[in-house]
């Protein structure tokens, strides 16, 4: 089967999804693909590519291949030069890109996302959810420029990413209080004395609710000090985040301000440590991808054929 391992479009974005060691154990099984300058960013060269197995490839010829490869979804072009029934594995969050899932449609691709991958316990099997919570705390501290031992921090939620956020802050001494369902609904008696509000909050996307309640208002920004901070760990779309003032932001445009108040949701967290985080979900997809490539789509582990979307019907 030929494997193609796509760049990633999105010009900060330095990860890779799969690396040299790990291509190894697939590359002598099926032809695999790269795409070239794929490894640049964090200081992969062309050849340790190579020497692992790999062949370096065009753009088109990794996007013809039989199952595509990457980190975060392709582009709507990107999805165009894909033939029918090629799989395509990487992070999507169809649920909130409806768009995205009728490009893919359209093109008969069947889609295997990332994040949609579990295991019987439903865990993810490729994730950076803790360190995400991590990365975007400590992203909150560099925004709010202050001594973080100084910090009153304020997380909405108790999941794996705010636990990220939560070890972060009490590591570097920050007074942290957590918030649960019933704070949320009174949020004007939490935020006066609130420095980094962080929004930890997995709440459902529904497509056909125009928006959800915001717990975070934009007249209650005023209860805020000037240059305290907001970080949105979860990304969810504008008017379903639960701070009224939120939308998701990119790695070249992390943040921006609204009544003197930080604004942050990164839309992919772990691009801001890129090595670390790209070794671990290339350690953990190699299992999964060669078992996919080995039995097929219709033999393959049933948690991964659980995850698989059949556009191509």
């Amino acid at each position: 089967m030929r494997i193609g391992i796509a760049k990633e479009s999105r010009g900060t974005e330095k990860r890779v999804i799969l690396q040299p060691p790990e291509i190894n154990k697939i590359a002598g099984r099926h032809e695999v693909l790269i795409e070239k300058g794929e490894g640049e960013g964090i200081g992969i060269p062309d050849s340790a590519f190579i020497a692992a197995g790999c062949k370096i490839a065009s753009r088109n010829e990794v996007y013809a291949s039989d199952i595509v490869v990457r980190i975060k979804e392709p582009s709507f072009e990107e999805i165009k030069l894909m033939h029918p029934g090629t799989v395509l594995m990487s992070m999507m969050h169809i649920r909130c890109r409806p768009k995205l899932e009728e490009a893919l449609r359209e093109q008969k691709v069947i889609a295997i996302p990332l994040e949609n991958l579990k295991d019987q316990f439903n865990r993810r099997k490729v994730e950076a959810v803790e360190e995400s919570g991590r990365i975007g705390m400590e992203y909150g501290f560099k925004l709010w420029g202050k001594d973080p031992a100084s910090a009153t921090v304020k997380i909405m939620g108790y999941g794996n990413m705010a636990v990220g956020a939560i070890r972060c802050a009490a590591r570097k001494f920050a007074k942290v209080e957590i918030l649960n369902k019933k704070d949320f609904l009174e949020m004007e008696k939490h935020i006066p004395g609130t420095d980094i509000l962080v929004d930890a909050i997995n709440r459902p996307y529904r497509r056909d609710v125009e928006k959800e309640p915001f717990f975070v208002t934009r007249q209650m920004l005023t209860l805020f000090k000037k240059g305290s901070v907001i970080i949105d760990l979860v990304s969810n779309p504008k008017n379903h985040a639960p701070v009224e003032t939120m939308r998701p932001t990119t790695l070249d445009d992390l943040h921006y301000v609204v009544d003197g108040i930080y604004h942050s949701s990164c839309w992919g967290w772990p691009g801001l440590d890129p090595k670390p985080i790209a070794k671990r979900y290339s350690l953990q997809l190699m299992p999964i991808l060669l078992d996919l490539a080995d039995n097929g789509i219709d033999r393959c582990d049933e948690f991964t054929r659980a995850a698989i979307l059949r556009f191509d019907k």
